[in-house]
């Protein structure tokens, strides 16, 4: 009598003992031998050659364990394992992603349903990334319930000439042609599962977040607009200059006014610092920032020079005794003024408009500059 799963034999006091047959107990002791035999310099063109059959023996391991994944998907084997399913277990047992995991089980489903793509993922014709896009095409297509019988043909014939990224796009044509409504249904399920977070930690924010693919699309056209470099002497690299078009597209949103009012406010950050940190004497404390850690006196100069001041006057124990009015630096008929003699951002290499400037002193106005047109720059 023979138990199929391990349910099975724990009924009956038994436990299942793993031997790999002789082929597969090869194939590890072949690949073994593959990696650790040293191996004379070779040319780059034996580099290329053995990379691509490498990978091509990769991609046809890849579709074995799928074909496995999917007959263990339709088990209840991960079940008794104590898994939340299938995708869960393969993830933890097989050190794979759970997109991975995923992607495995849905390709051992579809095999019988592309066996050209198959046969021509064996001959090397495309790849395994190929054959789980078509799949993944494959199961949505035939999910609809007014959709044809799926055809592989015309999309193998362009998975055979195309990229990995391409092909991806050519799925998802044909998924739109074949079920425009299911399309739509998914790309509005991601719109619902957008998300942005910003968790403090010691020195700043780390960002986590999840965007749909147009509104990702959007953030990134107007990053990147913002992320150029500024000229030859611009040495950030790109990550950097990214993060720092981020800041500058809510500089800019603050600065316009026409986020909208919070208590009777426009949305602002608030700085509060003393006079000594202002004109950054040694021993002042640092200046304190709405949402923020304390940040140095040079950053709140810097803040300074494009904001709104508020002088609160206080006595020994901190009581305020005065406060005085908000006056703008500059003022509004000094930054008419700066508009029409820049015309934009004058530093080298920079193209902003001057819409999205703010007027800087040369000679910063806590130490001794005068908030006068000669003394700022755009």
């Amino acid at each position: 009598m023979s138990y199929e799963t391990s349910r099975e034999l724990a009924a009956h006091g038994l436990q299942g003992v793993y031997a790999p047959d002789a082929t597969l107990a090869a194939l590890v002791s072949a690949v073994d031998a593959a990696g650790v035999a040293p191996t004379p310099r070779r040319r780059a063109w034996q580099l290329i050659g053995d990379m691509k059959l490498r990978q091509q023996c990769i991609d046809r391991l890849q579709l074995q364990q799928a074909r496995d994944a999917a007959a263990f998907a339709a088990t209840e084997e991960y079940e008794f394992h104590g898994s939340a399913s299938p995708a869960d277990w393969i993830r933890h047992n097989t050190k794979v992603s759970g997109m991975s995991a995923s992607i495995s089980i849905r390709v051992g489903e579809q095999m019988a349903s592309l066996p050209r793509s198959v046969v021509a993922m064996r001959e090397g014709q495309i790849g395994f990334a190929h054959l789980a896009l078509m799949s993944s095409t494959a199961a949505a297509v035939t999910e609809a319930s007014d959709a044809p019988p799926f055809d592989e043909q015309p999309l193998l014939d362009k998975a055979c000439d195309h990229s990995v990224g391409r092909f991806s796009h050519d799925c998802h044509n044909a998924r739109h042609a074949a079920d425009a409504a299911g399309f739509l249904s998914e790309q509005r399920t991601a719109i619902e599962w957008r998300s942005f977070d910003m968790n403090p930690v010691a020195g700043g924010f780390v960002l986590r977040g999840r965007l749909d693919s147009a509104g990702g699309a959007v953030l990134r056209s107007a990053i990147e607009a913002l992320a150029k470099k500024q000229g030859p002497e611009d040495t950030r690299r790109a990550a950097r200059r990214r993060g720092d078009a981020v800041i500058e597209l809510a500089n800019h949103g603050l600065d316009a006014g026409t986020l909208p009012s919070q208590g009777g406010q426009r949305p602002h950050v608030q700085v509060t610092t003393t006079l000594e940190t202002l004109m950054g004497v040694v021993g002042a404390p640092a200046g304190g920032m709405q949402l923020s850690e304390p940040v140095s006196f040079a950053t709140v100069q810097r803040l300074a020079c494009e904001s709104s001041l508020t002088r609160i006057l206080v006595d020994a124990k901190s009581a305020i005794l005065d406060v005085g009015r908000a006056t703008r630096v500059p003022s509004a008929a000094l930054r008419r003024a700066l508009q029409a003699r820049d015309g934009g951002c004058i530093w080298p290499g920079c193209d902003r408009p001057i819409s999205w400037t703010a007027a800087h002193h040369f000679k910063h106005w806590a130490r001794g500059g005068p908030t006068a047109l000669d003394n700022l720059g755009s």
